[in-house]
């Protein structure tokens, strides 16, 4: 067992590593040509797969299960929503990682986690967030469901609809930029008040996020949600509790 841990360490710092040498090369490609193909983790263009936005273990590989952009109230299969990444990265060094958090799911209630485990789920769901941001900037808007055609902004990514935050391409790339460089830290000592663990007894998968502000996501399977703030910090995990009630008060009446 300690042995399988120390695998995975050295499988998940090889990951951050190849995510920080690479970081210039992907996100230079990505602002180039928005669908490039090629591993957003480390910039290879060989043996590419495909990578799903939200882990097919998570959703239970459920083909029925639809996420709604709620910029274009276009919807995609989860298990069609994906992004490129290479084999080694896909399979191998994030193969690994993911099992392990599988594991640590299954077998740790909330109240037991050490700093280390939980540092391990915020870096998961920001990685999640990073896929949801490129997702959008290789989506095009095409139309709002159920609205006009409206020809010159059909082909514009959705990325460039993200509302109430300051959406030029600039600031874009900015925040996709910045939300991948959080990926190459391990310790996320000023974030571990951000992240909500909760026990749920609800039968069905559910998830919801607001670009570079939130993420909630729920799995029935493991009997556990999970909710982070992107880039609020708390002193105290009480506050951020209120806060995120609210937030999912809110979602749940909307």
């Amino acid at each position: 067992m300690v042995e399988n841990a120390d695998v995975m360490n050295l499988k998940f710092s090889m990951l951050r590593q190849r995510i920080k040498k690479s970081q210039k090369i992907v996100m230079d490609r990505i602002i180039a040509d928005h669908n490039a193909e090629i591993c957003v983790l480390c910039g290879s263009e060989n043996e590419i797969t495909r990578e799903h936005i939200i882990p097919q273990w998570a959703f239970e590989a459920d083909q029925t299960k639809f996420l709604i952009n709620t910029k274009n109230n276009q919807s995609a299969s989860y298990i069609k929503s994906t992004i490129p990444a290479c084999r080694g990265c896909n399979s191998d060094l994030l193969g690994a990682f993911e099992d392990y958090l599988k594991r640590l799911f299954r077998d740790k209630d909330g109240s037991e986690l050490n700093s280390y485990e939980v540092d391990c789920i915020i870096w998961w769901l920001q990685y999640i967030g990073f896929k949801l941001q490129l997702m959008d900037l290789r989506s095009r808007f095409l139309r709002y469901k159920g609205g006009d055609y409206i020809p010159f902004i059909a082909d514009i990514p959705v990325a460039m609809f993200w509302g109430d935050i300051d959406t030029t391409p600039h600031k874009v790339f900015r925040t996709i930029r910045r939300t991948r460089r959080t990926l190459i830290k391990m310790n996320k000592y000023n974030k571990r008040n951000s992240l909500l663990v909760f026990n749920t007894t609800n039968p069905s998968f559910h998830f919801f996020h607001k670009v570079d502000e939130f993420i909630f996501i729920e799995m029935p399977q493991v009997k556990k949600a999970f909710f982070l703030f992107y880039n609020k910090e708390f002193e105290q995990h009480k506050t951020a509790h209120a806060e995120c009630m609210e937030v999912i008060k809110k979602v749940y009446n909307s």
